[in-house]
Formats: C-alpha cells, sequence, structure tokens
C-alpha cells in the first residue's frame, strides 16, 4: 500500500471539500458562539452521563459497562449516518470522473477517499468520545482511586478508543456498499442501497425498543441494572456487531494489555479486509455508477416541460432538488418529522409516569411555573427546529457550482429568494404546527394559548428562516464534491444552529429574570415575549430580504 499517496489524497479531499471560514470578523465570532453553545455543551452533558453511569454500575460490580454502551450507542449511529455518505463518496462525489483518470491505483483511491469521509464525520464524534472516557475516568477517580483512574494501559486504549471507535462502523457502511454497488451492476437502480440503509436504521431501533420488553416501568434505573447483569439485548447484539468495542471496554476497564492489542488487532483486520475487497470491486463499482448516473440523466432529459408562473417555477426547483436528491431530502426534509413524531411518542409512552406526569399535573393545576417552562419549550423548538433543517442556511448552497444561473435566468431576485424561504416554509411550519398541537392535547394547553403558540413559533420559524438564508447568501459553499459535503461541509449550517441557541437561551433567561427574579406574573412574560418576536419578525421581514437581495447580486464577486 503506498501510504505516502494515500496519505497525500487524503489531503487533497479533505482542502477541497469542505466549506473554508470566511476572513469576514463576523463569523470568526460566529465559530466562537458555535463551539461554545454546541460542541462544548453536548460534550459536558455526554460526559456527565458517563460519570452518573459510570457510578451506579461500579456498585454492581460492572464499572465498564456505562462506556461499553455509550461507545455502541455510538457505533451504531456512526453506521445508521454514515453509510449514505461513504456510499456517496466513494462512488457520486463529483470529482469522480476527474481522479479516476489518474495514474491512482483504483483500490488507493477507495481507501483515500475513505479515510477522508472518515474523518470528516467523525470530528464531532471525537470530542463526544473524549466527554465518555474522561466521566468514566473521574468517576473511577472519585470512587476507586487516583491510580485505578491513572493506569497507563487504560489511558492509552482510551486515547486510541477516541480516534478508532468510529472507525468499525464506517468500515462496515463502506465495505456494505463495495458489495451492494456490485449488485447493482445487474439491477441498475440505486434506490435499493437508500432503501436498505433506511432498513439498518429500522432494525436499530426495534432492536432497541425489543430490549426494553422485559424492563416493567422504562426508566434509567432500571436500563442501568440491564447493563449492570449483563441482560441487556441491544448492548449484547451491539457487541457481537461491533465486536472489538468490548475488546477496548476491557483494556480501559480493567487496564490489560492484551485486550487493548486485541483490539487494534480487529481493527487493523478489518481495515485490511476493506483494502483487498476494494481492490476486488472498487474498480467496477465506479463504471456502476456511472452508469447509473447515464440512466438517471436520460430519464430526466425525456421527461416534458410544462410552463408555469415564475414564482411556481422557481417553488417546484426548489421542491425537485430537495426531495429527488436523498441527502437533501433525508435530512432537510424528512428530518422534521422527528419533532411530532418524537413528541407524540414521548408523552404517549412516558406522559403517566414520572416528571412528564408531574408536570402535567403541575400545568393542570394552574401553576405558573408550568406555563412559562412550556412557553420557553416552543418557542426553542421552532427555533432549533428550523436551524436543525438547514433548509433556510443551504438555500444558496444547494445551487453548487450553477449559483451563478440565479444572476441570469429571466426571474427577478426576489421571486427566486421568496421561493428559496417558501420551501423552508413548507417543510418546517406544518411539521411544528402538528408539535404544538400534540403537545397541547396530551398537557391540556386550552385552544387559545395553543393558538398563541402557533403564532409565537411562526415568528420563531420566520426570524430563524431570515437569518439561514442571510447567512447562506452572504458566504455560500458551492465547492461541494457531493450533496452530503454541501450539508456536513457547511458552516452556515453550524452558524445558524449557534444564532439560534443563543436566541433559545435569551428566551429561557428572559423567563427566567421576569418570573423567578422579579417574581411578577407569567402573563408578563407572554406579553413580553410576544412583543419581541412578532416585532423582530415583522421589522427583519421588511428590512432583511433587501440584505438577502443585495447579496445575490454581488455572489460570485
Amino acid at each position: 500500500m503506498n501510504s505516502v499517496g494515500v496519505g497525500s489524497l487524503v489531503r487533497v479531499l479533505s482542502k477541497n471539500s469542505e466549506m473554508q471560514l470566511p476572513k469576514k470578523k463576523s463569523y470568526r465570532v460566529l465559530a466562537g458562539v458555535a463551539v461554545s453553545l454546541i460542541m462544548i455543551p453536548c460534550a459536558l452533558v455526554v460526559g456527565y452521563i458517563s460519570f452518573i453511569m459510570t457510578e451506579a454500575l461500579i456498585e454492581a460490580d460492572n464499572p465498564g459497562g456505562g462506556m461499553l454502551f455509550e461507545m455502541q450507542i455510538l457505533s451504531a449511529f456512526s453506521m445508521i449516518f454514515g453509510i449514505l455518505v461513504i456510499f456517496s463518496v466513494l462512488f457520486f462525489s463529483s470529482d469522480r470522473e476527474h481522479l479516476v483518470t489518474l495514474p491512482i491505483p483504483s483500490h488507493h483511491l477507495m481507501l483515500g477517499k475513505f479515510l477522508y469521509a472518515y474523518i470528516a464525520e467523525s470530528i464531532m464524534e471525537f470530542l463526544v468520545l473524549v466527554a465518555v472516557f474522561g466521566g468514566y475516568l473521574v468517576a473511577i477517580a472519585k470512587n476507586l482511586g487516583l491510580a485505578k483512574a491513572l493506569n497507563p494501559v487504560s489511558l492509552i486504549a482510551s486515547i486510541s478508543g477516541i480516534f478508532l471507535i468510529p472507525l468499525v462502523p464506517m468500515i462496515y457502511s463502506a465495505i456494505f456498499s463495495l458489495i451492494l454497488m456490485a449488485a447493482l451492476s445487474r439491477i441498475k437502480s440505486v434506490k435499493l442501497f437508500y432503501r436498505t440503509s433506511t432498513l439498518f436504521l429500522l432494525l436499530f431501533a426495534a432492536l432497541f425498543v425489543y430490549s426494553l420488553r422485559s424492563m416493567g416501568e422504562v426508566n434509567m434505573e432500571n436500563y442501568v441494572e440491564s447493563l449492570g447483569g449483563g441482560e441487556n439485548l441491544f448492548l449484547e447484539t451491539l457487541n457481537v456487531i461491533f465486536f472489538p468495542v468490548p475488546w477496548l471496554g476491557e483494556a480501559v476497564s480493567r487496564g490489560n494489555i492484551l485486550y487493548f492489542l486485541l483490539y487494534l488487532i480487529g481493527n487493523a483486520g478489518l481495515l485490511a479486509i476493506l483494502y483487498f475487497l476494494g481492490k476486488a470491486l472498487y474498480q467496477k463499482g465506479l463504471y456502476t455508477a456511472a452508469g447509473l448516473g447515464t440512466v438517471k440523466k436520460q430519464r430526466v432529459k425525456d421527461r416534458d416541460i410544462v410552463m408555469s408562473s415564475p414564482f411556481v417555477s422557481c417553488l417546484k426547483k426548489e421542491l425537485r432538488v430537495i426531495l429527488r436528491t436523498k441527502a437533501f431530502s433525508a435530512n432537510t426534509a424528512f428530518i422534521n418529522l422527528i419533532w411530532p413524531v418524537g413528541t407524540f411518542l414521548l408523552f404517549h409512552f412516558t406522559g403517566d409516569k414520572g416528571a412528564l406526569k408531574s408536570f402535567i399535573r403541575m400545568y393542570d393545576l394552574g401553576k405558573e411555573r408550568a406555563d412559562m417552562i412550556l412557553l420557553m419549550v416552543i418557542v426553542s423548538v421552532a427555533f432549533i427546529a428550523t436551524a436543525l433543517n438547514s433548509v433556510a442556511s443551504t438555500s444558496f448552497t444547494r445551487e453548487g457550482q450553477h449559483l451563478d444561473l440565479i444572476k441570469f435566468i429571466p426571474v427577478p431576485y426576489r421571486t427566486q429568494m421568496l421561493a428559496k424561504a417558501a420551501v423552508s416554509f413548507i417543510f418546517t411550519y406544518p411539521a411544528l404546527i402538528a408539535t404544538d398541537i400534540i403537545i397541547c392535547i396530551y398537557v391540556h394547553v386550552p385552544v387559545i394559548t395553543g393558538i398563541l403558540f402557533a403564532l409565537l413559533m411562526l415568528a420563531a420559524h420566520v426570524i430563524s428562516i431570515i437569518v439561514g438564508m442571510s447567512l447562506d447568501s452572504s458566504s455560500p459553499y458551492i465547492e461541494w464534491d457531493d450533496e452530503y459535503s454541501a450539508l456536513r461541509g457547511n458552516l452556515n449550517v453550524f452558524f445558524n444552529m449557534a444564532i439560534m441557541m443563543v436566541l433559545s437561551l435569551i428566551v429561557v433567561l428572559l423567563g427566567l429574570l421576569i418570573y423567578e427574579l422579579l417574581l411578577l406574573p407569567v402573563m408578563v412574560f407572554y406579553i413580553a415575549l410576544s412583543l419581541i418576536l412578532f416585532g423582530a419578525a415583522v421589522r427583519m421581514v421588511k428590512v432583511w430580504p433587501d440584505l438577502i437581495i443585495d447579496n445575490m447580486k454581488n455572489l460570485g464577486q
């Protein structure tokens, strides 16, 4: 294996496939805000969970059980969300036709693309794993002594695990992609792959739900007990699928060097299998990918063109780009379903027990604190849901290298901008309304209050759309290789989420200030928040579209 050549290829792909931070001072500030309000808080929460689970499992004489469970959960998520990325990077990135003509062995090209995707997809997971091992080691130091936590083998194994835990699921994803692409050479339909990846998600989810069947009441205490007793079917199954991970767990918890070496050998063996499988199948897979692309283009070319009004035409174009592109449809359109579906499942299965039951009872009794909390949650969900789906913050990025067409097609800038805003509204606001209705039904919120919630969500939604479109029109990311890069490597998505997190935090602080510190009635919080959100939304609708249009005029300059 020419490691130098593969390493150079990884560096080139990394440099050309991620959005560079714009040189504007505002973007550096946004980067700091994003790290402070997204990455670090997520890591702290995970670290705390790891600490609590380890302390609980020390009493069950299985201190590494919680850490192992977290590592396996991360492995499962890496495979679920990484499989489509690996498939796209290996076979459908825009640089495919250029790279295959270079004097690079196809399996070296495959390995370079795989390593690039592995690093790019795992950056956030590396930080989370730091928190997992950090929480575990702190709990061990507190309860079993500093010497136990500072065991050299445990420390070295922990550091290695930070960078290697995502490797096995990504290798599985690449192997699966190679094998299935070989099968697609006869089927001539890439939809089979996407449906199979969805099947993995459903299987993991079904397995997790099935593992809860013997617990009685589903809560953290019972789940931790199942981990401590080694009776958790979900964990047992993942231990078989991602078999090197338990060896790492033993190496960290026991300080056993033999298990650590076994873990390294397991990873190396799987990587070798990927290498030789790529040598046998990758070139054939590239030919299949080229053929699938030709078939797809021919189907599109043969369809009739129907004339519509400029706005309707632009809106149809936006909808087609999103719904016909797997990366966009899954990550920007259908992701909105997690809010109503997740809310329904939360209330349906846990609404009559635990903290949620206490909250509903508190609201029924007319406690103003419950009213304040519910209002905070409703508005925060609207901010975060709009930013999370990234429809607005990729409005111009989705154009890719055809971005200049915005200037030359015979459609006014404002019409194009309104179409991009409308598609975000179409995909997001109905899901927010559904979430509002579900919450109001289960919490017994009056109809008038539910309507007010819907209007406040609309104001927050509009603010988030305008902020996202402003960011993306100011510095669109157009040099992406595939659609997943347009989402994953787009800093505008990250920054928009950071801004919405700040706004959600302001909503929470405003409520605490008015109700908890100034001891004013919760109605004052309702009035103040309504005036602020409606006023900000109206002001932004009047002023900011002109700023976005100015950015559109300056695109490419």
